[in-house]
């Protein structure tokens, strides 16, 4: 039975809301230094990480800026979470 975890949202700098819990632990991608993630859950119930940039004020996608993120996209192109499909609300 899964447990009720409170949430709250947060507005990417696409403009796109995604959820993380209210109480987290940072995560380390896996493929550069970054160890300030958090996993957020978007719309469709997507898994996707994020980080706050403090120089720019703003939440953002680890995906728009890991040097690695091509190595974490589906091989066959289905349901991939990218930065345009963030920009257009495909997620």
């Amino acid at each position: 039975m899964k447990e009720n975890i409170p949430t709250k949202e947060i507005i990417l700098d696409t403009g796109i809301t995604v959820t993380i819990p209210v109480q987290f632990e940072y995560a380390k991608c896996k493929g550069c230094p970054a160890d300030d993630l958090i996993w957020a859950t978007t719309a469709s119930g997507r898994s996707m990480p994020i980080r706050y940039d403090t120089i720019k004020g703003v939440w953002i996608s680890h995906f728009s800026d890991c040097p690695k993120a091509n190595n974490f996209r589906s091989k066959n192109g289905k349901d991939v979470i990218t930065v345009n499909n963030l920009k257009k609300g495909k997620l």
